[in-house]
């Protein structure tokens, strides 16, 4: 219900003609699709993510770069706020020793401002030996690939002699 002059003995007062402004353009809000009230709708906050021009640049912000194969994904888990894809994995070489001949769980990254976060495709669902360059995830506390973009690369394309520019991470415990 808009407030009108009549409504207020034929006078508005400034008050009531700012209340009535701010319920009209409230309910033009509304009826737009916009909420009138931010503070009760739920707001999420999207990432802007770094490209890498090579694979020298990803590895400069890896923890740690693996070689071998996706065994199967074997879950979710939240990251910045949305569902990653969770896959174990066959390490067969890594920039750590430690880690070759070890199975460890990674999170593909998703896009979740997209309407499809794996509209651009799932980096780890594939059959085929590939090189994942990781990082640990904050949030999750485990291994997620450094982008949902850019992470993975054919093993046979991988480029000899790359080190991961940031300190590696604990191995799993057995």
């Amino acid at each position: 219900m808009v407030a009108r002059a009549a409504d207020y003995g034929g006078v508005m007062t400034r008050r009531a003609r700012r209340s009535a402004l701010v319920a009209l353009a409230a309910a033009a809000m509304m009826l737009s699709g916009c909420s009138a009230l931010p503070f009760l709708t739920q707001q999420q906050e999207c990432v802007s993510w770094v490209t890498f021009d090579d694979q020298q640049a990803l590895a400069a912000s890896a923890q740690l770069i693996v070689v071998g194969e996706v065994i199967e994904q074997v879950g979710t888990v939240d990251l910045l706020g949305g569902d990653a894809r969770l896959y174990r994995f066959e390490v067969l070489e890594a920039s750590d020793d430690r880690f070759a001949g070890l199975e460890i769980e990674i999170a593909s990254r998703s896009d979740g401002c997209a309407a499809d976060p794996y509209g651009f495709g799932d980096q780890l669902d594939t059959s085929a030996r590939i090189a994942v360059f990781l990082a640990t995830d904050e949030q999750w506390g485990g291994l997620a690939t450094v982008t949902p973009f850019d992470g993975v690369v054919a093993a046979s394309e991988l480029e000899p002699g790359l080190e991961p520019g940031l300190p590696s991470v604990a191995p799993p415990a057995p």
